[in-house]
Formats: structure tokens, sequence, C-alpha cells
């Protein structure tokens, strides 16, 4: 029978979770021909284990990676002396999908028939291979990548391969099934067997589902456990580049930044213009009044509003309170210092904060604030802090080494926040970042011995607070925050050598955007036609 020997892949994930999977695994270096191969072999494995009986195997194909699936499951069967037939829901030269083209162009070079059906007319010129023909068909047509109502001529084959007495085996997903809730909009294959790809979709384990999933293969097609706990390209699936053309100033993101202080002018401004870099409209600083003074003279994008006094006390409290209402996201810490006023203040606008369900992130002396205090009930599910490994042990009580294996050190972080911390989300900065939230964890492996110049973890923070308005999900946007700013000091110090300062990693993060998201296309859809006549 076809084995699935990993322990660790029962549970069920979502579309999106899968993308960021495929995604990452390419990051890690594993290729998208390895897993497409994996997935069609896993198919062809099961329609043979299954069925060995059947010696006329019908491929229904679509243009996209579920198609390709089917294509290579193809191939096998053919190899394994099945008589096999392919129907391609388009014409060969429709095919765009670099693993689709290069699998259609293995199959035109064999003995395997492909029969274009651009239109249902030319299904069913064809409907005696759906039956009486075929003893069993592949459903390759959709899989993950349903879109609202069927199209043609998907939704004709769907139709004619429900009413084939074939026995019917699914790749991923029953085509028109929606793979997250369950539900049918229109129609959906009925599978006897469903195969689906690294772990079992939400929606196909739905109370109900069996009618169109029929029994459930779970396929091993070379992904690692560790993949999934890699922040990589993939990660950018849950962040929203786009913006409304109607948005109006501030609808992207307004950051509040408090900190700075008499000693420390420059962090909470680094962290500001790292904000302000990563995409959000306004990035507000309220700061001790000689640091936003200087802030207002060096850079007129900042908002920089000036507190009474040297360093932040409680009597600033209220006033801060007052940006806090109009503010998506809270972050504090950068050049506040340890005075005992400072770090009560702290503790007061972190649990106000809370309170009115903002979003928080917390760095620095801030950390250390909460630690000195024993306030780490206020870590929760809206806070995001941003330690290294001393500021982890004031804030925890445990030192995390730094020289162990990075996957050891991982799980030992998970197991501390999970212990100390209310649900909150950490990043903990080193060599490799880690990020967990008591449950899941993540490692980022951007970034390079040149950040160890001072303020880029400042840079960090300004980051992550940007990210934070966009997604929804505070981990994700603690990793996907971790890796920009990495991956910006790695094109800096790359470009620069040992040389770097952190407005350098700070002017590379739209370059970083750019490599990540098609950023052209996105921008493209909100110009107006006639602007775009004079740049093009």
């Amino acid at each position: 029978m076809h084995n699935d020997f990993r322990n660790w892949s029962s549970g069920a994930i979502t579309t999106l979770e899968m993308r960021v999977i495929d995604s990452n695994a390419a990051f890690v270096g594993i290729d998208r021909h390895i897993l497409m191969e994996n997935a069609g072999r896993s198919v062809a494995t099961t329609v043979v284990e299954k069925y060995p009986n059947a010696k006329r195997i019908l491929v229904v194909a679509g243009l996209g990676d579920n198609g390709g699936d089917g294509l290579v499951a193809a191939r096998y069967l053919h190899s394994w002396g099945r008589d096999v037939k392919v129907i391609l829901l388009g014409r060969i030269n429709d095919a765009k999908e670099e693993l689709v083209v290069d699998n259609l162009n293995i199959l035109r070079n064999l003995n395997v028939e492909i029969i274009e059906a651009p239109t249902p007319y030319d299904l069913l010129a064809n409907q005696e291979l759906f039956h009486p023909w075929a003893e069993v068909i592949i459903d390759a047509i959709i899989g993950t990548g349903i879109r609202g109502i069927l199209r043609e001529p998907q939704a004709t084959a769907i139709e004619l391969i429900n009413k084939s007495s074939a026995y019917r085996v699914a790749v991923d997903i029953p085509s028109g099934f929606d793979p997250d809730t369950g539900e049918v909009r229109d129609v959906a294959v009925k599978a006897h067997v469903t195969v689906t790809m690294h772990r079992p979709k939400a929606g196909l384990i739905k109370e109900g589902s069996s009618q169109y999933v029929g029994e459930l293969v779970i396929a091993d097609i070379g992904i690692p456990e560790e993949v999934e706990h890699v922040v990589g390209p993939g990660d950018l699936f849950y962040y929203n580049y786009a913006r409304r053309p109607e948005s109006k100033k501030g609808d992207n993101g307004r950051v509040l930044l408090v900190g700075g202080s008499r000693e420390f002018t420059g962090a909470i401004y680094l962290a500001a213009k790292a904000a302000l870099r990563s995409g959000v409209d306004l990035s507000i600083v309220m700061a001790p009044r000689d640091v936003a003074r200087d802030i207002r003279s060096h850079d007129p994008s900042i908002i920089a509003i000036p507190l009474d006094g040297d360093y932040l006390m409680l009597n600033h409290v209220d006033q801060i309170m007052e940006q806090v209402g109009k503010s998506h996201v809270i972050a504090i810490g950068p050049g506040l210092g340890l005075r005992e006023e400072t770090m009560k203040a702290v503790v007061e606008l972190v649990m106000r904060a809370i309170n009115v369900g903002k979003r928080v992130v917390i760095d620095a002396d801030a950390i250390k604030a909460i630690g000195e205090l024993k306030k780490q009930d206020l870590i929760t599910k809206n806070v995001i802090v941003t330690p290294h490994a001393g500021e982890f042990k004031w804030l925890t009580g445990v030192e995390v080494g730094t020289d162990e294996n990075p996957w050891v050190r991982a799980l030992r972080v998970r197991d501390v926040t999970k212990q100390v911390l209310n649900g909150g989300v950490v990043l903990l900065k080193g060599n490799v970042d880690i990020i967990t939230d008591g449950q899941r964890y993540k490692l980022n492996f951007t970034g390079n011995p040149g950040m160890t110049v001072g303020g880029t973890g400042d840079v960090l923070t300004g980051v992550v607070s940007a990210i934070a308005v966009k997604v929804q999900d505070l981990f994700e946007a603690a990793a996907i925050g971790a890796f920009i700013t990495g991956l910006a000091g790695d094109m800096a110090v790359k470009e620069l050598g040992y040389h770097i300062t952190p407005v350098d990693v700070i002017e590379r993060i739209p370059a970083v955007f750019r490599r990540l998201i098609n950023v052209n296309s996105i921008i493209e859809s909100t110009l107006h036609i006639s602007s775009k006549r004079l740049i093009e």
C-alpha cells in the first residue's frame, strides 16, 4: 500500500499555508520539479494500488500546477503498462506554467495521446472517453486554485467525470470543491479517492465532505518538516501590498513610536524611518523635547511630537494616549533609558494601549522595563517583543545560548515563551532569528554579521511595526519583518561590505519588496491611464 512514513504530517492546513510551504520549499533549495514529480508519482501509485486491474486511464488536466501533477501521473502510468489518454482543458500552446509546459513536452515525445479541449463542445465530441472507455479517471483540473463560480470547459468536464462509471481519483482536491471550507458552490467531482499533497487541506476533513473526497490519501511529496518552520518568500503571501485607488492619508498605516531620551536620540528616528520605508502612510514619533526637535530638523517626513523634559515620564501617558487612539500599531522602547519613572511609564502605556485593543511592538529598554517590574502578563496576543538574548533573559529569567544548533534553540525559546509569557509573540534576534508565540515557531536565515552595527535592531522595530498594520497574524508579521530586515541588510553588505550603517539597511527595504513581490503590476493597476502614457 501507499505509505507515509512521517509522524508529523496529519494536521490540516489551509490553502494559503500550503502556498507558503510550497514557496519556502523552493527557497530552501527543493526544486519545484521534484515536488511535482513526487506528487504525480504518488497519484499514479495510488491508482495502481487501489485499482490494480484497471488498464484504461483517462487524465483530465487543467493548465495549472494541478494539471501538471496529472501529466506526471500519466507518464508513470504509461510507463507501467497502462493505456493512458490525456484530455487537456485548453490548447497545448495555451500552457504558460513552466512545469506544465515541461511535462506536456515530455508526453508529446511519448506514445501518449493528448486531446485538446478548449471548449465544452470539444469535450462532448470526446465523451466516449469518459464513458465507456475509461476504467479510471484522474481529476487534475483545478485543485486548490478554485476561485468563484466554475468556468467552461471545467464545469462540463466535471459533469462528464461524475456521469462516468469509472473510478474517480482526484489530485489534491476534487475539482469544484472548496479546499478551505468544504463547500461546493456549483458542481464538484465526486471522487472515490483523493490524493492530497503534503498535508490534508482543511475542507477535506470537514463534516459531510466525504461524498466528494471519498477515501483520503496523504502523499509525502518530499517537503521536510523544517520547511514549515523557515521564514521565506512564501510568508509574503500573508502580506497585502496593494492599495485601494481611493485611499486617503492614514488608510495604509499609522504607526506611533515612543522612545528616545537625552542620551539616546537616534534610535527612535531609525525605527520611525524604517516604518515609513516599509510602506505606512504616517510614522509618528512622540519623544522628549530635544529628541523630537532633532528629528524635525533632520527629516520632515517624520511627524515628531515633543514631550516635556528629557525622559519619558508618567505624566506623558495621557498625552501619548491621544495619539494611540488614532494609530494602528504602537511601538515603544528604542532609546528610552532605564530611569525608574520611565520604566513605570512604559508599563502604564503598554497596559492602556492593550486595553483599548491596539497592537504593540515592545523593543529595547521597554523590554527591560517589563522584565524589571515583573509585568510579563502584559505580553498578550496583541503584543510583539523583539529581544536579543540578554533582553530575553531579562524578560524571562532564562538564558538561551547563541552557539547551539538553532533548531534546538528554537524549541527551547518556544517552550520558555509558552511557560512565562501570556500569548504574545517573541522575535528573538540573533545570527538566526527565532519567532514564536509559544505554540508555533519559525527561524529566519537572513541577516549577517555586518548588522551588529548599532541601530539595526531599531530598524527591525520599525519594519515589524509597519508589517503588523497589514498582516493580521502577529506571528507572521514578526516573521516577515525579520526576513525583510535581514534581507535588506544582506543587500547592503553585499554592495558595501562590512561598512554599513542602519540607514543603508533602511534604504534597501523598497528593493527587498520588489524582489519578493510583483510590485510593478500592483502599481500599474492603480495608476491613471493618462499618467501611465507619460511615464512609460
